[in-house]
């Protein structure tokens, strides 16, 4: 029976008991389902979320439904059919879900080879997903060169003739269309390309040896060489696969990584004791998920990547039972969930972690800079800068009363510090507490001629301070004829003045472009006076540790 509540009022209503929970927005849209062994502890931790992606959830929920289930088993299995049903956009789902690939071989009487992004029906025989599209067409390209097998939408029929196209001479289609191969002889090349996929490669290889033979001793050799030419590409490729073990093992091990809202699931494949395939899938994550809970839920949206009847977990979920008869019924296969034991395994579930945890850092590596990308274009947008600022400058002056006077420049690269480029200045002709003068010393000290300091040209600088400090930088850039933005941030109300704006802009406090200006001004102000402490207590021998 489901019952609903409202969230997060009448949360003091739902049970103790274990089920699955279904979190709606004001129009009854399905936003998360989860499960718990206490929905009444697991829900009301929604009430004071932590990490931005939970908090992003909680703020759109407004009612609740909930299932009691007799079991953490039955919860499970209720759980993975509605997320199936519902898609909910906060469980947690593949990185791109929708452009995932697989390899299709067509039922049609001639199968062809195709790269499709949807499942349909039960027709014809899947493998993957892929981790993206080039990985498939590269994955076909090569399969062509030893299976020639079509990939056109041709009506092949027995009464009709075609000539053969190009590819047929460039051996990577047999023409079926023009009678240049059997039936027969063109189901066997896809029974052979079916086990390739799968990875069972000593069977092919016995196989296509048998088929060789049998067609030598037949005297047919140009059904023979076809055979050996396909023999000589899966060799090749068995010899760049890594070897494991030399036992006669094949199987699936799965590893993941989660960093905060992202994580890696991997799936290396041995086949025959050999490393023949590992990939990665990205997945967003909105809730406090462990690295077992995560492959145990991968495994049971995406059941089609079991692709063996073995496979191995580091840690085994606890719904290994109902997931292995879940897989079994969807791969036709007799799979079951095992835990690492011998060597061999123990060192590819090794592997499999590594390939995690190195795959993960680097796409956040590259999804950072493209989120710092994204933000820089926004800036440029909304302060109407003449270009992106790639590299920001940020200028801050430091003393007491004028005395021990230091100037600082710190650089921003691609939203980033760049500690190698920062520059301290000692004040040495400006007299007095005169912060203006000061500025206008570092500043013509930067860009003129006398300088020998050969830095990259900026694109923005951003002076800590207000409107009098952005006079003081646009007339040096005048004097200097110097083709960049200026800015400048007051402290308190946080007010950016810009060059050729008659009113200073204000942005959210949670803006990102407002936090990236407050990052570069603050780094201005703290490396300015880190040197004027240094030159300060230098001076005095130990003296002040604050300014």
């Amino acid at each position: 029976m489901q019952s609903s509540l409202y969230f997060p009022d009448d949360l003091h209503y739902l049970p103790s008991s274990p089920g699955v929970y279904i979190m709606k927005d004001e129009r009854g849209k399905v936003l998360y389902v989860g499960k718990a062994k206490s929905l009444k502890k697991r829900v009301t931790s929604y009430i004071r979320p932590k990490d931005p992606k939970t908090i992003a959830l909680s703020e759109r929920v407004r009612t609740v439904d909930f299932v009691v289930a007799n079991s953490e088993e039955e919860a499970l299995l209720l759980e993975n059919n509605l997320i199936k049903k519902h898609f909910p956009p906060f469980n947690i789902r593949l990185v791109d879900d929708e452009n995932y690939p697989y390899i299709k071989i067509t039922s049609e009487k001639y199968p062809r080879i195709l790269k499709v992004y949807r499942i349909r029906g039960e027709e014809g025989e899947y493998f993957g997903p892929f981790p993206h599209g080039g990985a498939v067409e590269q994955t076909i390209k090569g399969i062509r060169k030893i299976f020639p097998i079509r990939n056109c939408s041709i009506k092949i029929r027995d009464d009709r003739e075609l000539l053969p196209c190009l590819l047929y001479h460039l051996n990577l289609c047999s023409a079926p269309c023009a009678h240049k191969i059997s039936l027969r002889e063109y189901l066997k090349m896809i029974d052979s390309l079916k086990l390739f996929l799968k990875g069972e490669n000593k069977t092919v290889v016995n196989t296509v040896r048998r088929e060789m033979e049998t067609a030598k001793n037949e005297l047919d050799f140009e059904r023979a060489i076809i055979y050996r030419d396909e023999l000589k590409g899966i060799l090749s490729i068995l010899e760049k696969q890594r070897v494991v073990t030399n036992e006669n093992i094949s199987f699936d091990a799965f590893s993941a990584k989660i960093d905060n809202s992202y994580a890696c699931v991997i799936r290396v494949s041995v086949r025959d004791g050999r490393v023949v395939s590992s990939y990665p899938f990205m997945m967003d994550i909105y809730e406090d998920i462990s690295e077992r809970e995560l492959i145990e839920r991968f495994l049971f949206l995406y059941p089609f990547n079991a692709q063996s009847e073995k496979i191995y977990l580091e840690k085994l979920p606890k719904g290994r039972k109902l997931l292995g008869k879940l897989l079994s019924e969807k791969t036709k296969r007799n799979v079951r969930i095992l835990s690492p034991r011998g060597t061999p395994v123990k060192n590819v579930i090794s592997l499999a972690r590594e390939n995690a945890s190195e795959y993960l850092k680097n796409y956040l590596s590259r999804h950072l800079e493209l989120k710092e990308k994204k933000l820089l274009e926004e800036l440029k947008e909304t302060l109407g800068l003449s270009n992106i600022p790639i590299r920001i400058e940020g200028y801050d002056i430091s003393n007491v009363s004028g005395v021990d006077a230091t100037g600082s420049m710190v650089v921003f690269a691609n939203g980033k510090p760049d500690k190698k480029e920062y520059r301290h200045f000692k004040i040495k002709y400006t007299k007095g507490p005169n912060d203006f003068g000061m500025l206008e010393e570092v500043l013509t000290r930067r860009f003129g001629e006398s300088d020998d300091f050969s830095n990259a040209a900026p694109n923005l600088l951003l002076i800590d301070g207000g409107k009098g400090q952005l006079d003081i930088a646009i007339k040096v850039k005048k004097f200097y004829e110097l083709s960049v933005d200026i800015a400048s941030l007051a402290k308190k109300e946080e007010l950016i003045f810009v060059e050729g704006r008659d009113k200073p802009v204000r942005l959210s406090k949670d803006s990102e472009e407002l936090k990236l200006l407050q990052r570069v001004r603050d780094e201005s102000h703290r490396f300015a006076k880190s040197y004027f402490i240094k030159l300060h207590a230098k001076k005095y021998k130990g003296g002040i540790k604050n300014a």
